[in-house]
């Protein structure tokens, strides 16, 4: 085609990062090109894994839809493409006669693989590949050892984390559109779940990028300073609701950082010394005290990327060498399916199971859990649970899906040992004291007062009549065989918690 008369002619690969305000990788595009291109590509080896769900696509797909609306609205056209993005790539950038594509960093095995074939293949089209730190507020290789080498312990790392300047956000771009070049190749259609080959999904939160602003927005006024001492009670709505923004980058991780520094006061990254007290108020103190713990939020998500990237064998197998020939005991179905279908018998069990199928999310604290549950009470591979989850949740992250796994079954990167083992009702009560969050994901149990409602077995009367099931297994029993399949010899300093 003809080149249009500017300077230069990029093309932004959208991917985990569907927002236009502090996008890194769309930003240096526009600085550095007259006109930018934006790109979607549906990408035939993503949706055809196997532990893709429809939840998760389904939000992207609204998503992507919310993203070309707000491109619409400046004029320009969002092109989606669905195939092999190395060829995608190549044939549209031949076709716009584009320059450079940009694109913000993948970490995974698989994004990294892609990305250097789509690399060596616009290299030899004469297109530069230009790509971005974006979804990290510190880079993997920022954040090492003194000798360079990459920590495999979450305090270490955050410590250092902590000391590490953040980059503040920037505004959002306003892109140039190529006018009619893009209507004669097509700007393509956005799928639906159907044409992807996936089943129907359930009510979803509003996506896009004006609704994870709101969201933030809310939880800062609304839930931040009572961040601590709420957010392990899935009763309240105590956290951020953020995963899935963050997941598919309709905002940013420093616009949440920022949001979030800017309301705990500037006395967080510069106290004054002369104060009594070591530079900062009591009052000030306990507002730290509350939202501080989500600061660590955002640094576990750092921490679990950087282990994907320095370690990418976690995806297949557990981090610690040590487990590497650790053989589960096959998978009893029935056990599984109750334990998928929310019929365990141990109720803040089953809520959980049932708030994940339900809406796509689970509370933070019930994911530990119910991971817990399968591997150390029902004795299930650890991987058969990472995969269930990441097809059901709308946040599903292959980083934090599997730090989360790993630590539950004592096979990851965390110090804690092998004798963790959650207590279900000893944590019910903790969390769930009053029974509300059980009552409303296992109505069976709606009029079962507490404590009755987190053990409803102690009365059989009770199972009679509302039809709940008994526990399916004797939790003391499968205690005492995880403890022999995971550790043995430490019998006698394990405990329950």
């Amino acid at each position: 085609m003809t080149r249009p008369a500017v300077a230069r002619i990029a093309i932004h690969w959208f991917r985990r990062d569907l927002r236009l305000s502090d996008n890194t990788a769309l930003a240096a595009a526009r600085r550095a090109c007259d006109v930018v291109v934006p790109v979607f590509v549906f990408d035939p080896n993503v949706l055809g894994a196997p532990d893709i769900g429809a939840p998760r696509v389904a939000y992207l797909l609204d998503c992507l839809a919310q993203l070309r609306n707000r491109l619409a609205e400046t004029g320009v056209s969002l092109i989606v493409r669905r195939g092999d993005p190395v060829s995608e790539l190549v044939a549209l950038a031949r076709r716009i006669d584009a320059d450079v594509v940009f694109a913000n960093r993948d970490y995974g095995p698989y994004g990294r693989s892609r990305d250097a074939k789509v690399r060596k293949a616009l290299a030899r089209e004469k297109v530069e590949f230009s790509d971005y730190g974006d979804l990290l507020l510190v880079e993997p290789w920022e954040c090492v050892k003194d000798d360079g080498h990459p920590y495999t312990v979450f305090t270490p790392f955050a410590r250092r984390w902590r000391g590490i300047p953040k980059v503040a956000p920037e505004r959002a771009v306003r892109l140039r559109s190529l006018g009619a070049a893009i209507e004669k190749i097509g700007d393509g259609a956005i799928p639906t779940l159907a044409d992807l080959g996936l089943g129907s999904s359930i009510e979803l939160p509003a996506g896009g990028e004006r609704a994870a602003r709101q969201r933030l927005s809310r939880f800062v006024a609304n839930r931040l300073e009572s961040y601590a001492s709420s957010r392990d009670l899935p009763v309240l709505d105590g956290t951020s609701n953020l995963s899935a923004d963050l997941k598919f980058g309709t905002i940013s991780a420093r616009q949440v950082f920022a949001s979030v520094g800017e309301a705990m006061g500037p006395w967080l990254v510069d106290r004054d010394p002369r104060r009594p007290g070591g530079g900062t108020t009591r009052a000030e103190e306990e507002r730290l005290t509350e939202m501080g713990p989500f600061v660590t939020e955002l640094c576990w998500r750092d921490f679990y990327q950087a282990v994907l990237f320095h370690f990418p064998r976690v995806l297949r197998g557990p981090f610690r060498k040590t487990h590497a020939g650790l053989e589960w005991p096959p998978a009893d179905p029935d056990l599984l399916r109750a334990w998928q279908e929310g019929r365990t018998g141990f109720p803040i069990i089953d809520a959980g199971m049932r708030q994940l199928r339900a809406t796509g999310w689970m509370h933070n604290r019930l994911r530990m859990l119910t991971a817990t549950f399968l591997t150390k009470t029902l004795l299930i591979d650890w991987r058969i649970g990472e995969r269930f989850f990441m097809r059901h949740l709308v946040d599903g992250d292959h980083a934090a899906n599997n730090g989360g796994w790993q630590w539950c079954a004592s096979t990851g990167t965390d110090a804690a040992p092998y004798f963790r083992i959650f207590n279900p009702w000893l944590q019910s009560k903790k969390i769930d004291a009053g029974g509300g969050y059980i009552r409303r994901w296992v109505p069976e149990l709606s009029d079962v007062p507490a404590p009755l409602v987190h053990e409803p077995a102690r009365d059989p009367e009770v199972l009679a009549r509302t039809g709940y099931p008994p526990p399916c297994i004797d939790y003391a029993e499968q205690r005492a065989a995880a403890l022999e399949l995971l550790g043995p010899g430490s019998r006698g300093r394990a405990a329950s918690v």
